[in-house]
């Protein structure tokens, strides 16, 4: 019988690599892009908790890791396909916040990616927590890419640097990003949701930089 069992779950297995043509990177599992157990690996002990200002800043793993392999995949390899799943496995990681929606820090003007990966990994997060996702901002004009600047250039960003719609009035939100580095971009952009009525209870990434 247990023969048996593990023939039809060779064969299953078989069958999905045959229909969907990927497998984990990490523990080469078919038809999965990343499976969650591999994915937590690569997170941090526990939830990396920090302030600033009025903002609580949640992350899920220290970005001077092996995560920021995985972010380069999806910032910059294309590998949008990993976003989400990271997205899920940060929602069982961080404690459920009360809120009524998700707002992801908006793309770039800049950039040339063809896909937002903050909204992406709010994606995942929504899919286990069951909150809608308000992608309701944008960046009012172009700016150097954040990623190119250094923490007294970052310090310059105004809240105004965004443009949030009102339909989070009244709301309690979640700011969604990738990587926290100084977290100014998370503080301005927060006050700017703020200052269209909505209520941040917190900013959540995948990673970040320093304590």
């Amino acid at each position: 019988m247990n023969s048996f069992r593990e023939s039809a779950k060779n064969f299953a297995e078989n069958l999905l690599h045959f229909v969907f043509p990927v497998s984990c990177p990490v523990c080469g599992k078919p038809a999965e892009i990343i499976c969650p157990k591999c994915a937590k690996k690569f997170f941090a002990d526990e939830v990396i908790h920090k302030n600033l200002e009025s903002l609580e800043i949640f992350s899920a793993a220290w970005y001077h890791t092996s995560i920021n392999k995985i972010i380069s995949e999806f910032k910059y390899s294309g590998c949008k396909a990993l976003c989400r799943p990271f997205g899920r496995v940060m929602a069982e990681f961080f404690s459920k916040p009360e809120i009524d929606c998700l707002v992801p820090v908006p793309l770039h003007l800049k950039s040339k990616r063809k896909y937002n990966q903050a909204l992406e990994l709010a994606k995942g997060l929504s899919d286990v927590w069951e909150i809608e996702i308000y992608d309701v901002a944008e960046w009012s004009r172009k700016i150097p890419n954040r990623a190119g600047l250094n923490a007294a250039e970052r310090m310059k960003l105004k809240s105004d640097a965004f443009i949030i719609s009102e339909d989070i009035k009244n709301l309690n939100i979640a700011v969604v990003d990738d990587v926290c580095t100084t977290g100014m971009t998370l503080l301005r952009f927060s006050q700017a949701c703020e200052k269209s009525g909505g209520h941040v209870a917190g900013a959540y990434t995948l990673a970040t930089v320093s304590a």
